[in-house]
């Protein structure tokens, strides 16, 4: 008897979870992507003090696929008809199957502001994190102005790192938060420990005024303000993907609705995970979140294909952990916020055991890339801090925020 097909389209963490949950003696899997690696990014701010290197935030597709007998096709999806679970690459190849998984993840929210593209850096990969840093290599060498905009999550770690790295170079930075508080989401004694830690080191923090335009040298905001800049970050946030949208999976402009077993609310063995799923209880776009709607979906795919119910998604409660370069890192959950140096080993020990968790690639790779991590962190986050006995001690405090 043939195995049904799978077509997983995008090879984040959701999609690399799901295929790697799913059995090659059972299954007949295809893994989609445009890019050819997975990448690691609630890490790669760390790209841009030179903490981490590209190449360990990266993970080939097609040799993980390989490791677990499935198959890997790099392409551009330019359509998806969810009613026949077939998937266009390009203008001449149709890919089609027996159940369809869309982890799109997200784009990259611009709300309209002209000179977004053309003016400003992405903070979505690993190559627009490694040009910023190569970019912020050559201002620190003649000096100059950094605008980073976005005050959420991305942006704040961003700032943290350029001061890890560049807070006694001639660099005057500044951070634009369109909202009237740095990290809105969070609760506000969050975003005031992070102001603070600006207006210790110097950091220009511009709060409720959004940005109108962008050009080669300025920022201009709402209010009329003009910030001169040799280096736009922009760090905007997540929108949906338009293929959602034109293939009929959402509204336009939404996210694609699913039921609590993460499958289409309108299409038959159609899932959605990661970053593009709504559900009825919204939920963090976090990577954790995202693995663990992949293995679900995969095992759901496992009962349906046994004739079995599939069963519910039920959301782990996980906190967010913030870096903010080697000056401070907060833990953020439901019922505490807690802030401090030595919260940054625990964002560095998700990163060491979530890694390997996706990479199924033969023992003698597997180690090669472990140790190469394990050298990395040593050399530039464990050997700075215990070479100076100053940095040590304050690397034993923490606070509560709330």
């Amino acid at each position: 008897m043939s195995r049904p097909k799978v077509l997983i389209v995008g090879g984040g963490f959701a999609g690399l979870a799901c295929a790697n949950s799913l059995d090659a003696e059972r299954f007949a899997v295809t893994l989609v992507d445009r890019k050819a690696d997975f990448e690691f990014l609630p890490n790669i701010h760390e790209l841009l003090s030179g903490v981490k290197k590209p190449s360990q935030l990266r993970l080939s597709l097609r040799a993980a696929m390989r490791a677990v007998g499935h198959r890997f096709i790099r392409g551009d999806v330019t359509g998806i008809d969810p009613e026949a679970r077939c998937v266009q690459l390009g203008t001449d190849k149709q890919l089609c199957a027996d159940y369809l998984v869309i982890a799109l993840g997200s784009a990259d929210a611009d709300y309209g502001v002209s000179g977004v593209g053309k003016h400003s850096y992405g903070f979505k990969s690993v190559a627009q994190c490694q040009a910023i840093h190569e970019r912020l290599q050559g201002l620190s060498r003649k000096g100059g102005k950094v605008v980073i905009i976005g005050g959420g999550l991305e942006g704040v770690e961003a700032l943290g790192e350029v001061l890890r790295r560049y807070r006694h170079k001639p660099l005057q930075l500044t951070l634009v938060e369109a909202r009237h508080s740095l990290l809105p989401a969070a609760p506000a004694a969050v975003g005031e420990h992070l102001a603070d830690h600006c207006r210790e080191w110097d950091v220009s923090c511009i709060t409720g005024d959004p940005v109108a335009r962008i050009t080669a040298k300025t920022v201009t905001l709402n209010s009329g303000r003009r910030l001169r800049s040799d280096l736009t970050v922009w760090t905007g946030g997540p929108v949906p993907p338009a293929l959602l949208g034109e293939s009929g999976l959402a509204k336009r402009n939404r996210w694609a609705a699913v039921d609590p077993t993460l499958a289409h609310s309108s299409y038959e063995h159609v899932f959605i995970a990661g970053d593009a799923a709504e559900l009825e209880q919204p939920i963090s776009k976090q990577a954790y979140h995202a693995l663990d709607m992949g293995r679900c979906i995969a095992a759901n795919i496992e009962r349906l294909s046994k004739g079995k119910a599939p069963r519910r998604f039920k959301p782990s409660g996980k906190p967010t952990l913030l870096a903010f370069g080697d000056v401070d890192s907060v833990l953020i959950s439901d019922r505490v916020c807690l802030a401090g140096p030595p919260l940054a080993a625990a964002k560095e020990a998700v990163f060491a055991a979530v890694m390997p968790q996706l990479d199924l690639r033969p023992a003698r790779h597997r180690l090669e890339s472990a140790l190469g991590r394990s050298k990395q962190a040593t050399q530039q986050l464990l050997w700075p801090t215990i070479s100076n006995w100053r940095e040590l001690r304050r690397q034993t405090k923490v606070q509560k925020l709330t």
